[in-house]
């Protein structure tokens, strides 16, 4: 494997430290017995040509702690950054660089060098697409095949959460972790910031990068009641964050309070206990657990939300009255019911007309729009009607005779007013 130049190999010792090891490590490295000549388990390539040794240097550069290979003394050195989160949690050194290379201590004097088909921590690794040892000489060492099983069944360890150190989880604000990368204005976050106002907002907030984004949801009462949840939803774009748990939040786009679950809904599970986040992705029944209670509170939003609308609906309906008749003209209204007959059923209405009547006190004069010659008039009314559900209804209608210049013609229905509105029958 070629190795990839960031310092000096000089300017790299000149920095090493004296004794430096990652804090909460169950393995730690020292430069005293770390550093040192090591033997690979296969050849690779180099600035020398192919080599089976390596220079190997762990210290200290710019607050960063590292580990420096060089094949030869005035090679460049590959340079590696510690790992310090997944250090801590595996109870070892793990190392990496930029060109998606990863070396884990398995001892002080043995370094497993790999490059893998997935981002530690993300998933069980499968298939090492690179893999080499390093062993120290004088020291026993292990063989490639025992370096690549070593490496695979650490990635397992990290997903599965068997001995890794415990994350603290006291809910509240502060770092959490998404199964799923989130999405905030474009970008995605693995890890994020999280304040909670509680039955205020939640703020999340992108972690590791410059200029993170930010996403803001408020507290919705209704559907938190009706779930037993507290929901904040992201503006009223049908986005929402349920505390779903001590620091566990669950992130939904279902549309709650206004459609039951669908196929193409989904959600992710943002919490504290990175360990957690781990084993949710490998875990299909807890995933489907989560889906399912997703839909019951799915279910019992849109129950609450179409028991208020409902109820609304009903007392709109108490407290409907007509409105009030304007010009009086029994001839005309007789005129217009024919009109809103003919109407209804060219356009299917299901409800039984009743009669109609004029809501205008008088015409509007119509005129051409270039010659201002009078084409006819138009008077808006009322349309009264029984509905199938047993009440009563009105809606707002135009009508219009046309003129021919020396007398109005039939009268004709030319439009509703948007929204029917119920009432009681007794108010017909």
């Amino acid at each position: 494997m070629p190795f990839f130049a960031h310092s000096s190999p000089l300017l790299i010792l000149a920095l090493l430290s004296l004794c430096i090891s990652p804090a909460a490590l169950g393995l730690q490295l020292s430069p005293q017995t770390t550093n040192g000549l090591y033997q690979l388990a296969q050849p690779e390539r180099s600035a020398a040509g192919p080599t089976q040794q390596l220079n190997i240097e762990y210290g200290e550069l710019n607050g960063q702690k590292v580990l420096a290979a060089t094949s030869c003394a005035r090679c460049p050195a590959a340079g590696y950054r510690l790992l310090e989160t997944e250090s801590q949690e595996l109870g070892r050194p793990v190392f990496f660089n930029s060109a998606g290379i990863y070396i884990i201590a398995y001892d002080e004097t043995t370094l497993v060098s790999v490059m893998a088909d997935a981002q530690l921590g993300k998933a069980i690794w499968q298939k090492l697409a690179y893999a080499n040892v390093y062993n120290k000489q004088g020291t026993a060492g292990i063989s490639l095949e025992q370096g690549k099983a070593f490496a695979i069944a650490e990635s397992k360890r990290l997903m599965t959460g068997e001995g890794v150190a415990a994350f603290e989880v006291k809910g509240g604000n502060g770092t959490y972790y998404a199964a799923a990368r989130h999405n905030i204005a474009g970008n995605q976050y693995d890890q994020l910031e999280v304040l909670i106002y509680p039955q205020q907002k939640v703020v999340l907030t992108g972690m590791n990068c410059r200029n993170c984004s930010s996403e803001s949801y408020n507290f919705q009462a209704e559907l938190s009641q009706a779930s037993g949840k507290n929901i904040y939803e992201m503006g009223h774009m049908g986005r929402f964050l349920i505390e779903q748990d001590t620091g566990v939040l669950w992130w939904t786009n279902a549309k709650l309070g206004k459609a039951l679950w669908a196929d193409n809904n989904h959600f992710n599970v943002i919490a504290q206990d990175k360990t957690y986040v781990r084993k949710l992705t490998l875990d299909q029944a807890l995933q489907n657990q989560i889906d399912d209670t997703l839909k019951t509170y799915a279910a019992k939003s849109k129950t609450a939300v179409d028991n208020r609308l409902a109820q609304e609906d009903q007392q709109r309906t108490a407290n409907n009255e007509l409105p009030e008749k304007g010009m009086n003209d029994s001839a005309l209204e007789a005129d217009a019911f024919v009109a809103a007959k003919s109407w209804a059923k060219r356009w299917g209405w299901q409800e039984e007309l009743q009669y109609t009547y004029i809501s205008s006190r008088d015409w509007s004069i119509l005129r051409h729009p270039l010659t201002g010659i009078q084409t006819g008039r138009r008077i808006a009314g009322i349309i009264t009607m029984k509905r199938n559900d047993g009440l009563c209804s009105y809606q707002g209608a135009t009508f219009e005779q046309a003129y021919n210049g020396r007398d109005y013609q039939k009268t004709v229905m030319v439009g509703v007013m948007p929204g029917q509105n119920k009432l009681d029958c007794n108010k017909l």
